[in-house]
């Protein structure tokens, strides 16, 4: 994103769309505050506003066709989230009245905002750190209670540990300037130098093993349902959910495409998938929904093979935890045994789900590395490789202070577009 991009004024649905009570409609640049005035019905309010004002007035069109009575709060450069005028318009929450508006304000000069877009200019404003945005962006996509009561403290480990490697860095970047001014010859003898550069690197090498594998928490976890037509996987996924969102039917191939729903669990956010019976397809749409299915469970958290009285298996492929439905029929008891008619052996697959979750959570780190900072350490080893192998004292302060810059940016000081996209692109459009 160009600097001249971020002159623009912007403005973004902040509230999740579709039909609501209330709707905030969010404006911030320059010329926010004109653009609102041009669509409500008395603009004077909001040109003598001092900030911080909540006004009630009309937002009417250029015809002045009255559109919907609203709420306006004007907030004042720079004492605003962004550092810049802001308004923020609350309407009701119709899909047509959010429409309206928002073609209001695009056609009177603000342009739409891109994902992340009302955070970045917070931060190129000072008015939040580096830590506090992706602090924000973790509690945004929180999958559960503990994973948010928690993710401040590991956010905040993560800097610390840049901080330190930051803070030795420029301990011995001053040891070798020392010797350079100091020192009585050109040969290079930093105390311990070896030693200091290889508990930097192993900092580092701590520091990318403990992020998040994952580039975001999604918000939740997936859990995929798969298994042969008639094992009962809809009846299943009905029976987990504790109301019938897929059909039942003995005729298989019911299930032609995947279906998703949620339920909340002890705090945790899941999404259940009811994938298509996995067999050889007998027309083109049911064989893109086995494809489709297949693609949902390679991607889900956990994968429940289910098993019935016609296909018992006691053997899991890789990745997947059985599940044998129909017990009722049959009495199998074995491992996680269940009846989705019945509920016989339901509590204790909730049992073994909620466990499963604490493992997950337990496993978050909370935080995560993009492939640019992952990109940015790599150089910072390579930069150690060379402090280990030079003899020129000149070379290895300026390869020490190399490696600092870098540290610098991972923590905000001097960071790059690259590193802001990956916290940026994850939010949503209106943050």
């Amino acid at each position: 994103m160009s600097l001249a991009t971020l002159h623009d004024t912007i403005c973004a649905l902040s509230t999740p769309p579709g039909k609501s009570a209330i709707a905030v409609m969010r404006l911030t640049g320059a010329d926010a505050i004109k653009i609102a005035a041009k669509n409500i019905s008395d603009p004077e309010k909001l040109f003598i506003s001092r900030g911080g004002d909540s006004i009630y007035t009309n937002i009417i069109d250029g015809r002045k066709n009255h559109i919907d009575d609203v709420i306006i709060t004007v907030f004042r450069a720079p004492h605003s989230y962004t550092g810049e005028d802001l308004v923020e318009i609350h309407s009701h929450g119709s899909t047509l009245i959010i429409d309206l508006l928002q073609n209001l304000l695009t056609s009177g000069g603000a342009r739409l905002a891109e994902a992340g877009e009302f955070s970045r200019r917070a931060y190129m404003h000072g008015k939040i750190s580096l830590q506090e945005l992706e602090l924000l962006s973790l509690r945004i996509d929180a999958s559960s209670e503990k994973s948010l009561s928690k993710a401040e403290t590991l956010i905040a480990k993560k800097y610390e540990r840049l901080k330190e490697i930051y803070e030795s860095l420029i301990a011995l970047l001053a040891q070798v300037n020392a010797q350079i001014d100091f020192g009585e010859s050109d040969n290079v003898h930093i105390e311990g130098l070896e030693e200091q550069v290889r508990n930097i690197r192993s900092q580092l090498e701590l520091l990318l093993e403990q992020a998040s594998n994952k580039t975001a928490n999604k918000g939740y976890y997936s859990i995929a349902l798969t298994g042969p037509p008639n094992v009962g996987k809809s009846s299943l996924f009905n029976a987990l959910l504790k109301y019938e969102r897929s059909i039942v039917s003995d005729i298989p191939g019911t299930t032609r495409d995947y279906l998703e729903a949620f339920i909340i669990l002890d705090g945790y956010r899941i999404k259940l998938i009811d994938t298509a019976g996995l067999r050889e397809a007998q027309e083109e749409i049911e064989s893109r929904g086995i494809a489709l299915g297949k693609s949902a469970t390679e991607e889900a958290d956990l994968t429940f093979g289910i098993t019935s009285p016609e296909s018992r298996s006691t053997t899991a492929l890789q990745g997947e935890v059985l599940v044998h439905n129909k017990r009722d029929l049959d009495n199998f008891t074995q491992d996680l045994s269940v009846s989705a008619k019945t509920s016989e052996g339901l509590s204790r697959l909730i049992d073994f789900l909620r466990t499963k979750l604490n493992q997950f959570d337990a496993q978050y780190s909370g935080y995560s590395i993009s492939q640019s900072e992952r990109s940015l350490i790599a150089q910072v080893f390579s930069i150690f490789d060379l402090i280990l192998s030079s003899d020129d004292i000149t070379l290895l302060a300026e390869d020490i202070r190399k490696a600092s810059e870098i540290i610098a940016s991972l923590l905000g000081y001097n960071v790059g577009a690259d590193s802001l996209d990956h916290i940026f692109l994850k939010m949503c459009i209106g943050k």
